[in-house]
């Protein structure tokens, strides 16, 4: 690993990288551990060798708490209209991508999350792929209660995930969700309990990192691309993806040991890259 780390320990199973935050004692998230994480993601997407990405948290009572409000009040609240409109102007010559994170991003990230979340800990989850949730944490963005909107996605994202009316309930009341609950409505994948909250997640992420890479990336890129066009342009860009694998070596070669061994998809699924 090339990067020194302050924020986060860096542990590896094979091809999945496990990322604990670590800022003790609240685990708040600011503008540090934001830009480390994001040259984590970095490192990560240019290592042939991981395939998948795990993060949670290093503290045992917390997840991520939120992002640092001394922060907000610091850098953002008192910020003249001419700071504003440079901020803006600079998010619309560089706006954020539909997946989140680092750009153009071709491998699955999973959250797990291990104890209380809020705030921009919760929209940091919602740009993961999967997010699995111990039964003794919570999850939410409760900004409205002092005074703000979630900032970090979070009115766009859980809308997406939630549809309107979750959404509205979420975020007008500043609702925080149990796991089980989380699971019910949508905003995980699954609840675990906290012993088997990592082991599940890693077990999960093995299975992702089984899967043929180009074919993951390739599927990632229609689904948050597609999702952003209209219909026809998505359809589109899915069958030159389509074409794009068809021709790969990897495709080749597994659809062609499928065709000669006569095996089912479902014995096919965990044919080796």
């Amino acid at each position: 690993m090339a990067i020194e780390t302050r924020f986060h320990i860096v542990e590896q199973e094979g091809p999945v990288v496990i990322w604990k935050f670590n800022n003790p004692p609240q685990n708040l998230m600011n503008l540090e551990t934001q830009a480390e994480l994001t040259e984590l993601i970095e490192e990560f997407e240019a290592n042939p060798e991981l395939r998948v990405a795990i993060i949670t948290s290093n503290l045992p009572d917390v997840f991520i708490q939120h992002f640092d409000v001394g922060t907000i009040l610091s850098e953002w609240s008192e910020m003249t209209p001419e700071e504003q409109a440079a901020l803006m102007e600079n998010a619309i010559k560089n706006p954020p991508t539909p997946r989140g994170f680092a750009r153009l991003r071709r491998k699955p990230i999973i959250a797990a999350i291990s104890g209380p979340t809020a705030g921009g800990g919760c929209e940091l989850t919602l740009q993961c792929e999967f997010r699995f949730m111990s039964r003794n944490a919570y999850l939410g963005c409760p900004e409205v209660n002092v005074g703000i909107l979630p900032g970090g996605g979070g009115t766009q994202r859980m809308t997406r995930l939630l549809g309107i009316s979750r959404t509205m309930d979420m975020l007008l009341i500043g609702r925080v969700v149990d796991a089980d609950e989380a699971e019910r409505i949508g905003l995980v994948h699954r609840a675990c309990d906290v012993e088997t909250l990592l082991p599940e997640a890693i077990q999960y992420a093995q299975e992702l990192a089984r899967r043929p890479s180009m074919a993951v990336g390739h599927i990632m890129q229609c689904i948050y691309e597609g999702s952003q066009m209209p219909l026809q342009e998505g359809l589109m860009l899915e069958s030159s993806l389509f074409l794009e694998l068809a021709q790969s070596e990897d495709a080749k070669r597994l659809m062609g040991e499928y065709v000669n061994s006569g095996q089912d998809v479902e014995a096919a699924k965990d044919a080796p890259e």
